[in-house]
This record gives structure tokens, C-alpha cells and sequence, in this order.
């Protein structure tokens, strides 16, 4: 049997006539986490004020019982308290053992948050959960999922305007991860007011990130114009663009051709090919010349490049500008 989801659990959650004792909400994103708890409490929480909270791994922090005893102690002013744990999956098996305690005493009119990245693997306590909380459990995002949530999130900011082409391009400055890319979104919402939204302005308020997308830096490192390539790689360079970055992005767009080729090569329509690998529309038109223009063992040989030169710049034996210079000089080889 398939797992509920977040979605529904929030749902269930919200539909009952009060707070559940305790309620655990994960998330590999802060901000998915954050925004569930926030809603919750709004829901529930009908008094003005913060709750309490104690974060693990804050300042040393890691035994709670002294946060748990205070919560323990019947209060004449709040008779219904809200707390809340955030950091849980920093926590111990030791660290955990005072909230199992106190979750198996069913303390009345408390109810307790316990918010993170993921749960402790401390089955004992997982145990514990599993028979005195609700567990609301975000997914990580990804591939079309992921874009869906960009686009809500860039409508949600009073962004218009924006097509497949600007999504794309958070996407990538953003490096997939929902809180830079939320970051950003915040960002451009003040920067554009009024104005409809454009990739150009975009790249233009990230000027250190990129000047050109992923794919246009493929596109150049793929042509037969070696000058203009080496000229686009130290211009990036210069501006300030991460060298591990413009590596990840080469290397997520060369691994999506390389899965685009092998599609292609098994015969699958485009559509099908869209679908599966969950590119949009604008993306997929970016991608699938590329994918066209090389051979599955033209772009094996491509990402074998793309590891070597990531693991010299770890190693730091060449200085990034060597190490660009060699990654174009093999790509021409290989195609």
C-alpha cells in the first residue's frame, strides 16, 4: 500500500476538531517545513504569540529535558501550549530518549512540533512515533515535480509573465534546490514590481551567476569555434561564476542529453521522451538538437570528461582556467 502523501496528510490533519499531541513534519527543503509548520500553528494555534522552541545542535544544545520538564508544568495563562523542536534529525539516540518519555506520557493540553530535515535513524524512537504522532513527510523534488512547484511559487510572488524559458533559468541559477530557487524568486519579485518577467532580466540580476544558461554553454562548448569558446569560459570565469557550479550545470545538462539519446536511440516519440525525463516544453526544444547532433558514446566520453575535470578542481592541481581549457579541448575530440 502507497504511503499518503503530504498533501493529504495535511489535509487530515487540519480536518480534525484540534491539534493532534504531536505532529512531526520533515522536509528536505527548509522551506516546505517551515511553511507546513506556520500553517499549522495558524490553524490551531488561536492566541497571538510565539510558541516555545528548542533547536538541536544550537549553541551545544541537545538534551531537551529541561525544555520537556517546563512543558510538563501546568500553566494557568496557557492552559493550551504549543512547542516546537526543530532540528530533529540532529538529535541523538541519547538525545531523543526525554521526548519518547514524554510523548508516552500524553501530557494534556501541550502539543508538540518536531520539524527537520528527516527523523533520527533511532528505530526505538521511530517506534514511538509511529504510536503517538502524525508524521507529515515532504519528499525531496525533482525532475517535473519540481518544476510545477517553481512555477506556483513564482505566481504566488506576483510574478507575471513568466514562460517556460525564465522557470528554466531559475531552475538552473538555483541549481534545482527549492530554497535557493525561493531566494531568488523572492528576489526578482522586488527587483521586477510591475514588469512581466523575462529570462533577460533575470540573468541580468544575477550577473556573477551566469550570462549564459546551461544549455547555451553546451551549445558553445560543442561548436567548431574554439577561440569563442575559450573566450565565453574565462568571461564566466572572471565575473565571478563558480567553477563547481558551471561544472554541475554542464554535467546535469550533458546527463540529460545522454538519457535523451538513449531514447531516442530506443525509439521512443518525443512526448514519451518529454514525459519521462519531465522537461518542459522550452527545455526539451533546447535539448533535443543537442541530443540529435551526438552519439550515446560521443556524450559517454563527454561526461567521463566532465567527472575528471571535477575531481582536478577538488584536487586543485590546475587553476580552473587550465582545467576549462582542457574540458573544451577534449569535448571537440569527442565529437
Amino acid at each position: 500500500m502507497a504511503s499518503p502523501t503530504a498533501a493529504s496528510v495535511l489535509k487530515e490533519i487540519v480536518a480534525r476538531p484540534e491539534c493532534p499531541g504531536c505532529v512531526v513534519i520533515t522536509s528536505p527543503d527548509q522551506v516546505r517545513r517551515e511553511r507546513a509548520l506556520a500553517y499549522l500553528l495558524q490553524h490551531f494555534k488561536k492566541n497571538s504569540g510565539t510558541p516555545t522552541t528548542f533547536a538541536f545542535g544550537e549553541q551545544g544544545r541537545s538534551d531537551p529535558s529541561r525544555f520537556l520538564q517546563d512543558l510538563r508544568e501546568p500553566s494557568l495563562f496557557e492552559p493550551t501550549r504549543f512547542a516546537v523542536m526543530r532540528s530533529i534529525n540532529l538529535a541523538r539516540a541519547a538525545d531523543v530518549e526525554p521526548v519518547s518519555d514524554f510523548l508516552q506520557r500524553d501530557v494534556p493540553g501541550v502539543h508538540l512540533f518536531l520539524v527537520g530535515d528527516a527523523l533520527p535513524n533511532t528505530p526505538t524512537f521511530k517506534k514511538v512515533l509511529e504510536k503517538k504522532a502524525v508524521t507529515l513527510a515532504f519528499e525531496a523534488l525533482k525532475g517535473a515535480e519540481l518544476s510545477r512547484w517553481v512555477e506556483r511559487e513564482v505566481k504566488q510572488s506576483g510574478i507575471t509573465g513568466a514562460g517556460d524559458d525564465v522557470i528554466s533559468l531559475l531552475l538552473s541559477l538555483g541549481n534545482d534546490d527549492p530554497e535557493a530557487i525561493g531566494r531568488l524568486i523572492e528576489k526578482f519579485s522586488l527587483y521586477l514590481g510591475d514588469t512581466p518577467a523575462s529570462a533577460a532580466a533575470l540573468r541580468a540580476l544575477e550577473p556573477g551567476r551566469t550570462i549564459a544558461s546551461d544549455f547555451e554553454l553546451a551549445e558553445t562548448l560543442l561548436g567548431k569555434n574554439r577561440a569563442a569558446t575559450e573566450a565565453l569560459l574565462l568571461q564566466l570565469l572572471n565575473q565571478g561564476s563558480s567553477p563547481f557550479m558551471l561544472i554541475g550545470l554542464l554535467t546535469k545538462t550533458f546527463s540529460t542529453i545522454f538519457r535523451l539519446r538513449l531514447l531516442l536511440d530506443k525509439g521512443l516519440g518525443q512526448g514519451a521522451i518529454k514525459t519521462d525525463l519531465g522537461l518542459s516544453p522550452w527545455l526539451f526544444s533546447k535539448y533535443l538538437p543537442l541530443a540529435r547532433k551526438l552519439s550515446a558514446e560521443s556524450l559517454s566520453s563527454i561526461l567521463s570528461a566532465l567527472a575528471a575535470a571535477d575531481f582536478r578542481l577538488k584536487d586543485r592541481s590546475l587553476g580552473p582556467n587550465a582545467i576549462f581549457s582542457s574540458l573544451a579541448s577534449q569535448i571537440s575530440r569527442s565529437i
